[in-house]
Formats: C-alpha cells, structure tokens, sequence
C-alpha cells in the first residue's frame, strides 16, 4: 500500500529559501519493498571524488593530498550521497539531513546534485572537472519536476552534511608534535629533518577531529608499544631491519611487489576494492550508497584514531631506530647509520600504530559485514598498474598490514596492532551506524 500526501518541500539556495510544492509526495509501507534504482550515479561519483583528489597533487613540486584529508572527503561526499536518496525512500537511518522525503525526486539528480556540491564546497580547484560530470548526468535525466525536485533535494543533502562536519577541526590540525630526546621518541626523519621542511610532522593535531561515527578517538585506543629492550621489540627490529631496508638480500621479489603494491592511498585502494566487488555482486543505489558511506566514515575515522594513537605513544620510525640503535640499550640490536627503507621517504608522522594497517583493518570489517562473508574473491589495479588477486578481504588486509613491514615503514606489531584497531572500528561503524 503507498500512503500519499501533499508535502512542500524547502531548501536553502543562497540566503533565500527555496519551496517546491510536492503535489503527490509518496511513501510505501515498510512491508512492501520499493522499487530498485541502478546504483550507476552513485559509483561514478564515487570514483569522480577519487580522480578529483588525484588532480590535486602535484609530482612536480611533490605535493600530494594526506590520506587523513582524503578520507574525510570521501567520507562526506558519500554522506552526500547517502542522505539524499535515503530522503526519497527511508530506507535506513538519516545521518546529517533528516526527512521530510521527496518520494517522487528523481534519483540520480539528487545523488549527483549532492556529490557535485560536496566535492566543489571540499575542492574548489576541480570545479571544471565536477561541473563537467554533473552536466553529463543530468543530460541523461529528462526535464520536470523530478529532476528539480531531485537536484534540490541533493543540494540540501550536500548542504546538511558540510553544515555538520563544518568546525569539525579539520582546518586546524597541522600543529607542532612534540619531538622527545629519550631513545624511542619519534625524531623527524629524513627529508622532513632537513631543508626546505626543516621539521616536518603531518596533522598532528587530526586527533583532536570529530569522528563520523566513534564515539571518541581513542575509543579502541591500542595498548603502548613493546619495550625497547624486549623480546618483540628485537624481533621486529631485526625483520625490517632486514626486510624493510633499500637494499635487502632477504627479501623476496614477492614482498618487494607486496610493499610496492600497496603504497596507493588507503581510501583511495579501498574505494577501488569497493566497486569491484559492487561489480561482481551489484546492489541498488540505495545499498550502495550505504555501503560506500560505511566504508568512508570508517577510513576516515581509521585516520583520526590512529593519530591519537602516535599522539600518545609518540614511537619513532624504524629508520630512527636502526640508525640509533646504539642508544636503545638493547644488545641485540645493532646500528646502520646508512639504512633507509625501500619505499622512501615513509610518511612524515610517529610510528605507532600502523595508519595503513588501521584504514585496511576497517575498511576489510565494514566489506566484511556488509556482504555477509569474506569469502568473495577479487582482483584490483592500483595507480602504478600492477593488478593482484585476493581470496577475500581478510586476506587483502593481512598483506596490506604485511606490505608497511616490506616497505621499511613499520614494525611488524605496529601493522598488525593498527589492523586489529581498524577491525574493532569497522565492525563498530557497521554495526551502529546507517541502521
């Protein structure tokens, strides 16, 4: 049965608000299921958001976007997405804009009305490229009173999420770290030590950022690091200091390729995975566009945990480490001024725990829970071209946590603690949040 009403609907446009009349504006009983709508806009701009943050670095001069700031952007951008077809047909909880329902806007209007308005109010820059894919989409929509309704409705979504994450502390997150002078303090390593940075730390302050869905950042806050004069300590010194370093007689081609593969971005790889297996195993816009939210508030929380991880803990970085180790008190573990890691530089922030195998963690829990299983295989391209095929998304996390160990990035309990996080932090948004 579908109960119908007159509902007028207001956004607002500028400084003045905009009413449309809804003549027909119907809601279906929960008992009866809606009709499906193809998740095609939503996965478009769901990889549009990806090629516009990639457009923003810049190889010449070395700049790049932080995963820290991709995540968040993802995140609202599919929030967007989300709460503007979940206010066509409530299908699950609202997150940032809540009702009332526009059941006859049309779909794919508001997912592309949202997404344009999320990623040109995050990145202005790429207004050219965002403004070129919303016209070709709604070229695909015929003219009406669906389509303004649909567009409407997607500016207040857009509108609505930016609003709550608006003050979150994002903007003001890069501050000094405090640097220690004990042996295991995090020191600023190298290029970031030196000319033109002269003491360079990324985001420190991204722990103090409102989570999209944690209650707090160090909600699942991992116990310290293991002492430096410990049994784990000397393992995971010895394996990357042998595994992890430019030149390494022990590492296998196989883990070369592991390490290398997996430098892509987290949000970025994890996004990627995504619609590949939406590909094999499809589901409508609405599923979709709930999933792709899930999986972004995790990463993007991923990344405000974990800084409050190296915030507290404050450990330094394994090429810190192998060339002090005079100092460490520790017998078993023997100094190499001259070792750098195969993928240098690592990323400019304290050590412990892992931030790559915290986003991996999560993102596998959230695909975890929302497919039912782990036991679906895949394949994924990252950004060098290089293609690798998984069992599952367990699998994918446990060489992705593997990969910061051969990359000379991290120590092997770092990886495996951050991931153990993530997994806590994706199973918590799965389970609490988008209900």
């Amino acid at each position: 049965m579908i109960k119908c009403q007159r509902l007028r609907r207001c956004v607002q446009r500028s400084v003045v608000p905009v009413c449309l009349l809804v003549a027909t504006s119907c809601q279906k009983d929960a008992t009866e299921a809606p009709s499906a709508v193809a998740p095609d806009a939503v996965l478009a701009w769901n990889q549009a958001a990806t090629v516009a943050v990639t457009r923003m670095a810049n190889p010449a001069t070395g700049f790049f976007v932080l995963p820290h700031l991709e995540a968040r952007a993802y995140a609202i951008e599919s929030l967007a997405v989300y709460d503007a077809l979940n206010n066509i047909q409530q299908k699950n909880a609202p997150y940032a804009l809540q009702g009332p329902l526009v059941a006859d806007a049309a779909p794919d209007a508001a997912v592309s009305a949202a997404a344009h308005d999320a990623l040109l109010a995050l990145l202005p820059a790429q207004k050219a490229y965002a403004d070129s894919l919303y016209a070709a989409l709604l070229a695909k929509i015929s003219d009406g009173d669906a389509k303004a309704r649909g567009i409407a409705l997607g500016q207040a979504a857009a509108k609505a999420i930016l609003a709550r994450r608006a003050g979150d502390g994002a903007d003001n997150a890069q501050v000094a770290f405090p640097i220690g002078a004990n042996p295991g303090d995090y020191q600023y390593t190298p290029p970031f030590n030196g000319p033109p940075f002269n003491g360079f730390y990324g985001l420190a302050g991204w722990k103090d950022v409102k989570p999209f869905g944690l209650t707090s950042a160090a909600q699942f806050r991992p116990g310290p690091p293991p002492a430096l004069t410990s049994a784990l300590y000397t393992a995971d010194f010895n394996e990357i200091k042998s595994l992890g370093g430019a030149v390494s007689s022990a590492r296998t081609a196989e883990q070369s390729a592991i390490a290398l593969y997996w430098l892509d971005s987290s949000p970025l790889q994890w996004n990627r995975i995504a619609r590949t297996v939406l590909a094999a195993k499809p589901r409508d816009a609405y599923a979709t566009a709930r999933l792709l939210a899930l999986l972004q508030m995790a990463e993007a929380d991923s990344y405000v945990a974990m800084c409050d991880g190296k915030f507290a803990y404050k450990r330094w970085r394994p090429i810190t480490a192998i060339r002090l180790a005079d100092t460490d008190d520790n017998p078993d573990t023997a100094a190499d001024p001259a070792w750098i890691p195969l993928a240098f530089p690592n990323p400019p922030d304290a050590e412990y725990p892992s931030g790559h195998g915290t986003a991996g963690g999560a993102a596998a829990a959230v695909l975890k829970n929302f497919f039912g299983t782990d036991a679906l295989p895949f394949s994924v391209t990252n950004s060098a071209g290089k293609t690798r095929a998984f069992t599952g998304f367990g699998q994918a996390s446990d060489e992705n946590t593997a990969s910061r160990v051969y990359a000379g990035y991290h120590f092997r309990n770092s990886a495996v603690q951050g991931q153990a996080m993530g997994d806590h932090i994706g199973t918590f948004i799965g389970n609490n949040l988008l209900k």
